[in-house]
């Protein structure tokens, strides 16, 4: 049955078909040209129409590297390098078929590895994925099936690098020139130099070192505090280099240099930007929407183009979203209608493709998101569907939401006198409406009163948005206080809008102040929210139910142990515990806590306070 959220981006979409109709014969409001004119010296730029008509296929070899905002330590500041990849890339252009050899590296220095994945799309509407799509690299190698959002996302994305297709689809009339009239006016979130320093290039999984360029401004700050001294200190793991962010925004695309060609899409519009000198398309402008932002521009630029067998092709990609950087693409090699032998694009045996039109428009919505999770193989942590919830019963009104298919983060409840609590949203909104359904089934006469966030980052946190819609107040640590009440407070998304979006409420956020611990107490459960001093977020929270020794963790990582001792083992190889965890111990010592069982975020697996002591001393 067509859900609600389809029927609204359907009735979206024939709104906009009307606005469409009326655009056979536009002109670009930005020069006054007829977009034809332009058109055709767009087609002109990129080899003209006998070139662009005999294009059949193409192969690059490149470097793809992956960004996302809000990953360091202070709340919702700082770019992060999510990944590097070497990209071998194969299209059949006359066939609608894709191949891409993908060796990603994470984030981590000395954890994850060099992981290879293929990506196939045979006709344009299957997609299959081969090698290792995990993180941890403890599924081994893999053929599957991808999600439709996965698929959506990657044709997508290869549109949006690769101009030539939407040039195509103009010239034989499958998209059409709109109006800039018919382009909706959103209010999209734009950040600026001061949110995106620190860049965090790699971190050290063992240490928590990271490797940054920092600005004057963001140095000047924190070269003085515990944080930087513990994470940073060393003049080897920081670079200042204050031109970084200006340097990646250095082309500025005026009236006067540039026509506008504006073309339908299904999500929003396309602006490009085509120079007037040359007739390059040098930018292309679209919308999407960022879990975190909202709706946000998602703007990709085009240089150092070179002709290869009368076809020119852009060398440098830049994807920005909300102005940060997203993707950043250098080209080595391009071939030209070469031969692509069919078993390039054969599908792995056995595995059948299943279309779902909703969640590939959902991914549509969230591409540039989604890809940058996909890069760093958490794509199945970022399936576009309500999942099924399971409770896994921990003790007396405690449970674990075990979500199928899993978002990787995982949902504590705790039934207190007068209401409920959750603790780690995660940040797939679907996730976290499936689990205040399961909360008002299951304890229909009382409300969910609080919605603990045990740190900022995106994969934990952003989903808040829908238990604040429920009428939750929100509990963060005080540092992350300015920035829960901007997410909470920003605007409304029109491409894809979440509960709060549709049932703007009032919304209350609770903040805990360093070492002042806050207790939440009831008849049978009582809880205390600890903030605990660390190098991987400054905002970090842990929850203790008082009278069962539950120990909820969030990022302070007791997951590694739960995936190790399902490997049979009971301390790393090195012997050595991770810093997360002996800043945790640090933190049980120093409260006096006792638990007994303990929770991570990214394990649906608890961990004995026994396990965790014998990893941490080997006694």
């Amino acid at each position: 049955m067509t859900s609600k959220f389809f029927r609204i981006i359907f009735s979206v979409s024939l709104i906009s078909l009307s606005f469409y109709a009326m655009a056979s014969n536009v002109r670009s409001e930005a020069s006054g040209v007829d977009q034809n004119a332009i058109f055709e010296q767009a087609i002109l730029a990129l080899g003209g129409r006998e070139n662009l008509d005999a294009l059949a296929s193409f192969s690059i070899e490149s470097k793809r590297v992956r960004y996302v905002m809000g990953q360091g330590p202070e709340p919702g500041i700082g770019l992060h390098r999510y990944s590097a990849s070497e990209a071998k890339i194969f299209h059949s252009v006359k066939d609608n078929n894709f191949r891409g050899d993908f060796l990603h590296t994470g984030q981590y220095l000395g954890a994850g590895g060099v992981r290879p994945v293929t990506e196939i799309v045979v006709d344009g509407n299957q997609g299959y994925l081969i090698g290792f799509n995990d993180f941890f690299l403890q599924t081994g190698a893999e053929n599957e099936a991808m999600t439709p959002e996965r698929l959506t996302v990657t044709t997508k994305t290869e549109r949006l690098v690769n101009p030539h297709f939407l040039i195509k689809d103009l010239m034989q009339k499958r998209l059409h020139f709109i109006p800039k009239t018919s382009r909706p006016d959103l209010n999209a979130y734009q950040v600026g130099p001061d949110e995106i320093f620190p860049i965090t290039l790699s971190r050290f999984r063992e240490t928590g070192k990271r490797v940054l360029v920092t600005n004057d401004r963001w140095l000047k700050k924190w070269k003085d505090t515990k944080y930087f001294k513990d994470s940073v200190e060393e003049r080897i793991f920081f670079e200042v280099d204050s031109n970084w962010f200006s340097e990646w925004q250095n082309n500025d695309f005026p009236s006067s240099k540039y026509h506008q060609l504006i073309v339908e899409d299904d999500v929003y519009p396309i602006t490009l930007y085509v120079n007037k000198s040359s007739g390059l398309i040098e930018k292309l402008s679209t919308m999407e929407k960022d879990y975190v932002y909202g709706d946000v521009e998602v703007e990709v630029t085009y240089s150092d183009w070179e002709t290869i067998e009368g076809v020119s092709f852009p060398m440098r990609i830049k994807i920005s979203l909300a102005g940060a950087p997203s993707m950043d693409v250098s080209r080595s090699k391009i071939k030209v209608n070469t031969l692509l032998e069919d078993n390039l694009f054969l599908p792995p045996e056995g595995v059948v493709y299943i279309d779902n039109k909703e969640r590939a428009s959902r991914g549509k919505r969230l591409s540039q998101t989604v890809q940058s999770y996909s890069y760093a193989a958490a794509a199945k942590a970022r399936e576009l569907v309500r999942p099924k919830i399971e409770a896994k019963k921990l003790g007396q009104g405690v449970y674990l939401m075990i979500p199928s298919p899993s978002d990787a983060t995982y949902t504590m409840v705790v039934e207190l006198e007068k209401g409920i609590l959750i603790i780690e949203p995660g940040m797939d909104e679907l996730k976290c409406e499936a689990v205040v359904d399961w909360i008002k089934l299951n304890f229909p006469n009382k409300p969910i009163t609080y919605a603990v966030v045990s740190h900022n980052h995106a994969d934990h946190a952003v989903g808040f948005r829908t238990y604040a819609a429920a009428g939750a107040t929100i509990v963060v640590h005080e540092d992350a206080e300015v920035w829960a009440k901007k997410v909470l407070n920003r605007n409304k998304s029109i491409i894809l809008p979440d509960a709060l979006d549709r049932n703007p409420v009032a919304t209350n956020v609770l903040t805990v102040a360093d070492n002042q611990p806050l207790r939440l107490e009831g008849n049978e459960n009582s809880v205390t929210i600890y903030p605990v001093y660390n190098r991987h977020s400054k905002d970090m929270l842990i929850l203790e139910v008082e009278n069962q020794g539950i120990l909820y963790l969030g990022d302070l990582y007791i997951g590694a142990l739960a995936r190790m001792l399902k490997a049979g083992k009971r301390r790393s190889d090195s012997g050595k515990p991770t810093y997360s965890i002996e800043e945790l111990y640090r933190a049980i010592q120093f409260y006096g806590i006792e638990p007994k069982t303990m929770i991570g975020s990214h394990d649906s697996e608890p961990v004995s306070y026994d396990d965790f002591i014998y990893y941490l001393k080997g006694e």
